[in-house]
């Protein structure tokens, strides 16, 4: 039996679709995820915008993520934060704006490091242990 030149675009498409979804699902499933605490741990932060400083640290704090300890520290200390959640395949949360500081303004953007080193990665994927230091920074972009 032969298939209409029709039947065979819509079985070819529709076998697009599932493989795309199976690899949308696939790299979601094996993004990594913090370790979920048994206890507290000690963080410092420190944010450095245009002409202020905002400093925020918890000696038994459960945020293990550079964006969950920003996240608290907004909270906590009464600042607003704006971000922007990314889909698949690489689901992330992009810093927009920190305390009325947004990206773009003056060509700077918000960058964070972690005991003075350049995060690589989105601060929701950047996974803290205890002890460290998160500084925000409104600056010109390291990359590029």
């Amino acid at each position: 039996m032969f298939l209409t030149e029709r039947a065979r675009a819509i079985l070819f498409t529709a076998a697009v679709v599932v493989i795309a979804t199976s690899l949308i699902l696939a790299a979601q499933a094996f993004q990594p995820r913090p370790p979920t605490l048994l206890g507290g741990i000690t963080l410092s932060l420190v944010i450095e915008g245009p002409g202020w400083t905002i400093t925020h640290q918890n000696n038994d704090t459960v945020n293990n993520t550079v964006f969950l300890f920003l996240l608290e520290a907004a909270r906590t200390r009464h600042f607003t934060l704006e971000w922007e959640n990314y889909s698949p395949p690489l689901s992330a949360v992009f810093i927009i704006a920190i305390n009325g500081a947004r990206n773009g303004d003056a060509h700077q953007y918000w960058q964070f490091w972690v005991n003075s080193v350049y995060g690589p990665t989105a601060a929701d994927l950047a996974v803290l242990r205890g002890g460290e230091t998160v500084l925000w920074k409104f600056d010109v972009s390291e990359e590029g």
